[in-house]
């Protein structure tokens, strides 16, 4: 099979099963370079895109079982159009470094277990993917993606970066609740979400001009509204993009960003929790390190 058939099958099918069909290897050369960009996916009724608006359950209210569960369906629903929409990238940039479409490939492999982890754990808490309305606001980017550099700009440094902040924010939430099992969970997703931001990074590095920084190469890949804002949690833990290997001026543009949307944390739930003292890692070893 070839990289771009690959792409075609999880763009086009309809099911989730068929959408958590796992990268086989080795992969036949490709003999057609043309770009596909597709304007949707393929999905089942129960899994089409809705403009219904369901907020997630605030970190306070996750103490009750039911809430976790919808907390983790709205997770789901990112990783199954992360999956889309990387497929969707190898289709639309197929000239793309062979590095990058390696690490894109990897990227929907590590995406597809972060969704069978949800969609187990979702289960045990008596919520099923599709029982709620799906939004689909990384689809509503592809205006964006105009180039290999503004698709790694809009899904690896903002969109992924940010769950670097969920992920630790609500691995440290579900832990304070005893939860330790959907905390794990979380955990190994931002560990995963490390490296998928260190691989979204070498597509956008390597074309920064000579007259601009890595915040001003930023800033001209993306379109309003679309802001950086989607760059950062609620809670914005720029620890964690240290371990991504950002650089540190990019890490502080980030933090210092700020636009009429941009959101107050609530700083009950803050000092509750004690979000932002520590970042968790998978071997439970807190790791303190100097902010940028």
């Amino acid at each position: 099979m070839k990289v771009s058939e690959y792409a075609k099958h999880l763009l086009l099918a309809p099911t989730l099963e068929d959408k958590l069909l796992p990268p086989s290897r080795p992969w036949e050369e490709e003999t057609d370079f043309t770009p596909i960009r597709m304007e949707r996916p393929g999905r089942s009724p129960k899994l089409q895109f809705s403009d219904k608006k369901v907020k997630i359950p605030r970190l306070e209210h996750l103490n009750l079982v039911s809430n976790r569960g919808l907390s983790l369906h709205h997770f789901a629903n990112h990783e199954l159009m992360a999956i889309e929409l990387f497929a969707w990238a190898l289709l639309a940039f197929p000239s793309a470094p062979k590095s990058v479409r390696n690490g894109f490939l990897k990227t929907i492999e590590e995406e597809q277990t972060h969704l069978k982890l949800y969609l187990h754990r979702m289960r045990e808490f008596g919520v099923d993917f599709g029982d709620l309305p799906l939004n689909y606001i990384f689809w509503k980017q592809l205006g964006q993606f105009g180039s290999l550099e503004s698709f790694a700009a809009v899904m690896s440094v903002s969109f992924e970066g940010a769950n670097l902040d969920y992920a630790q924010i609500y691995a440290q939430v579900f832990s304070y609740y005893g939860d330790h099992t959907t905390s794990e969970i979380m955990l190994t997703i931002f560990e995963d979400e490390i490296k998928h931001v260190k691989r979204g990074l070498r597509a956008f590095e390597h074309s920064i001009p000579e007259n601009k920084n890595q915040w001003e190469h930023y800033l001209s890949l993306i379109k309003f509204p679309f802001t950086p804002r989607r760059a950062k949690g609620y809670l914005y833990l720029p620890e964690t993009r240290i371990l991504a290997g950002m650089d540190p001026d990019l890490i502080q543009s980030i933090g210092n960003y700020e636009d009429e949307y941009t959101g107050r944390v609530n700083l009950e739930s803050v000092k509750k929790f004690g979000l932002g003292e520590t970042i968790l890692r998978k071997n439970r070893l807190d790791s303190h390190l100097p902010s940028p």
